[in-house]
């Protein structure tokens, strides 16, 4: 059977104008994966209450780190894509998935390995990744799909030799999930905040489990660096909204931790594979300002693994593996 692999990731606005972002955000916040919330409150909530403001703002952030190769995560994603001869579909924006599915299908590819650019499963990420691939397809090939890597060796290995070195204090910062979604995705129902030390305690829900899998990303990278308890702390970010997400909150601790003595940090994203608006704009830009606003004296952003070798190597042996992934 021949096989053909898609990388997928979140996507990018074709500029960082505030009519491109207008263009780019429609499309990712009304996804319902993205917001689960009914059509209603959800078409209210993006046209009414985000659109008419966010566009112009996040224009901005895009033109704070936007490159002459355009945008970080899409050029990352396409030197990755390009070199491993694979075909590359964002979720949202260009290049598109669904050309991404038809390019291979046109290669009489009778099956898709999908392999979306998220080490953590998540409904938000590789739930919509995967439905959205499915559609597209329409029966045409069978769809066979990564399993979360977060604890992959070619993942956690470079990561942790590049915090050896660190002599700073750590933050694992994590991109934010309502909780709501959290507890969506538990096929228990009963387990995901809901039972004391939820993600210790031994669960089928793991399986899905977002939080369990970046505390557990986590956990594999420090203890592969050698690096003790009290020079860590884990965080997540990129909330938004009233609901609540999972805690604690980047922004907030990153303001606390200079109160508490830790004036030089180094910071690590593990929910990212490619640096994107995420990574550069909000932590090492506007993260950055913060923790020095709040006494801090150095910061440094430890990157993604982006298109290095390492992140060649990961993708080549996960890929490798494409024949053992689930098929659905």
């Amino acid at each position: 059977m021949k096989r053909g692999i898609l990388l997928m990731n979140t996507g990018s606005p074709e500029a960082p104008t505030e009519d491109a972002v207008r263009v780019y955000l429609n499309e990712f916040l009304m996804d319902p994966f993205v917001i689960d919330l009914p059509f209603p409150l959800r078409y209210a909530l993006v046209k009414w209450a985000i659109l008419p403001k966010r566009p112009a703002k996040s224009a901005e952030a895009y033109q704070a780190i936007w490159t002459d190769h355009g945008s970080p995560l899409v050029h990352h994603c396409r030197q990755l894509a390009d070199g491993l001869g694979v075909e590359l579909g964002m979720a949202y924006g260009n290049p598109s998935f669904k050309q991404a599915v038809e390019n291979l299908l046109a290669q009489g590819v009778e099956e898709i390995g999908l392999l979306p650019l998220f080490p953590q499963y998540a409904a938000a990420t590789v739930g919509s990744c995967v439905a959205g691939v499915k559609k597209a397809i329409k029966g045409r090939a069978k769809l066979r799909v990564v399993p979360p890597f977060y604890r992959e060796p070619s993942y956690i290995q470079p990561l942790a030799e590049a915090l050896k070195t660190v002599d700073e204090h750590i933050l694992f910062s994590y991109h934010g999930l309502p909780t709501r979604q959290l507890k969506k995705t538990d096929p228990t129902g009963a387990h995901c905040l809901k039972v004391d030390d939820c993600c210790q305690v031994p669960s089928e829900a793991h399986g899905t489990c977002y939080r369990h899998q970046c505390l557990a990303t986590t956990q594999s990278i420090v203890e592969a660096a050698g690096i003790p308890e009290d020079r860590y702390s884990v965080s997540f970010q990129s909330r938004l909204g009233r609901a609540e997400w999972l805690a604690p909150y980047t922004d907030a601790v990153l303001r606390e931790l200079p109160a508490k003595g830790i004036k030089q940090l180094a910071v690590i994203c593990p929910a990212f594979f490619c640096d994107c608006l995420e990574t550069l704009e909000e932590i090492e830009i506007q993260g950055q300002a913060s923790f020095k606003g709040a006494g801090g004296e150095s910061f440094r952003m430890i990157p993604c693994l982006n298109n290095s070798p390492a992140g060649f190597a990961c993708l080549e042996a996960l890929i490798k593996k494409a024949g053992e992934w689930p098929a659905l």
